[in-house]
């Protein structure tokens, strides 16, 4: 068994995805100093971590009891960093013993955090916190493995997009706002699309292991379409909020990430079944979903 070094444990929470938690956290912040000239950088700093270990959690959580359904040891195509999983458990390098506990281990600190907040800031942290925690641990975990029943692209659309919007704002304002939920379904939309296309090249494994994810469901060639109307309806979403003086003008400005989105789209559609050939509309949507989120960002701070 190889020594368990820190590079080890950071790569089996999978931190190339880490961005869809710590932006949507930086625009909830951004958005209630636009509103009410608000930074409270304690508060920011604590929900910013709680935010990055609960991500981390997950990955490593869904790592394991995919392990257990056997869908990542079913995976024989191409890997690449932003599909198939870490990898820990099936190249030896941790043992899913080790690998749940270190899961559990990120999550209870999360929560630590969390209630903190919640003591501090208010209840309806709580809420938030409890959606985001039991959606992310059960999206794989038995009995309910929302991810095979066609709700795990739904449930991480809404916790890395409108409740880690949401509950930034709450941590710095304490209250709620509509403002920040239209915010944040460009980015809920865009996470969302992130890993329907992940379930792309996951395809075979998933379906092998009973894993049905709409991917599944669908079959490849039918799914393509849905990926589409996730990139167009991102961009909707800034011009419906503009339109309806919600979110800045400058917000627009996002409209300049589009192609990344086409090239994406077309890249999809023509080798959705070739697991190497999609890396590039992989590292194109996460890159869509980084520079919305950023524009959006620089608009409520402009």
């Amino acid at each position: 068994m190889p020594q368990k070094t820190l590079t080890i444990w950071i790569k089996a929470t999978r931190p190339q995805f880490f961005t869809v938690i710590i932006l949507p956290i930086l625009l909830g912040t951004a958005i209630a100093n636009h509103l009410h000239g608000v930074f409270l950088p304690l508060y920011f700093g604590l929900s910013l971590l709680a935010g990055i270990l609960t991500h981390a959690a997950i990955n490593v959580l869904n790592d394991y009891f995919d392990h257990l359904n056997k869908t990542d040891d079913f995976n024989h195509t191409p890997l690449t960093p932003f599909a198939g999983g870490s990898r820990m458990i099936q190249k030896g390098i941790l043992t899913p013993t080790e690998t749940y506990r270190f899961g559990m281990l990120l999550l209870i600190i999360a929560i630590s955090i969390g209630l903190f907040l919640v003591w501090a800031r208010g209840l309806p942290l709580l809420w938030i916190g409890l959606i985001g925690i039991l959606s992310g641990y059960f999206y794989s975990a038995p009995p309910f493995s929302f991810h095979s029943r066609g709700l795990g692209e739904i449930l991480v659309g809404l916790n890395f997009g409108v409740l880690a919007v949401l509950g930034a704002y709450y941590v710095q304002i304490q209250s709620l706002s509509l403002i920040a939920v239209i915010a944040a379904l460009p980015l809920a939309v865009l996470v969302t699309a992130i890993l329907y296309l992940n379930e792309f090249p996951d395809y075979v494994a998933d379906k092998q292991a009973g894993k049905k994810t709409l991917v599944v469901r669908l079959g490849q060639i039918q799914a393509r379409p849905i990926y589409a109307l996730l990139i167009g309806f991102s961009f909707i979403a800034v011009i419906l909020g503009v339109m309806f003086n919600t979110l800045p003008m400058l917000s627009l400005i996002s409209l300049l990430a589009l192609p990344l989105g086409f090239f994406a789209i077309k890249t999809l559609y023509v080798a959705y079944d070739q697991s190497t050939a999609l890396i590039p509309a992989i590292k194109n949507t996460i890159m869509l979903h980084t520079v919305v989120s950023v524009l959006l960002i620089f608009a409520f701070v402009y």
